[in-house]
């Protein structure tokens, strides 16, 4: 199987708090470039990232019900053009996705 490079991007306030894995370029932005292998889906790589990291399941992915929590985006782009959101988390990932998860805003 042949690996794919991608980016994860979680604006979620958690800094530097999942430790060496990620990068941390403000408190609320952490980063991970990653090698993934073909077929892999947002589902399969955020359960992987959660068993790792207890904040990310914490915050952001449940385990049990293989689900984002409610109230976040994921938004996944190739080359700065979005990707359909349609059947995101199942769709398997490409070589240069990146990933964002960010809390859900409203308000004016």
């Amino acid at each position: 199987m042949k690996a794919m490079r991608i980016h994860v991007e979680l604006w979620m306030w958690l800094g530097d708090q999942l430790g060496e894995d990620f990068q941390a370029p403000s408190e609320m932005r952490s980063i991970k470039e990653m090698e993934v292998e073909e077929g892999l889906t947002i589902i399969h790589l955020f359960d992987r990232l959660a068993s790792r990291h207890p904040l990310i399941r914490e915050k952001i992915f449940d385990r049990e019900s293989k689900k984002f929590l409610p109230n976040l985006s994921v938004i996944v782009t190739q080359d700065g053009q979005m990707v359909s959101p349609f059947n995101i988390e199942e769709n398997a990932l490409k070589d240069g996705y990146k990933i964002t998860v960010l809390p859900l805003y409203a308000g004016g």
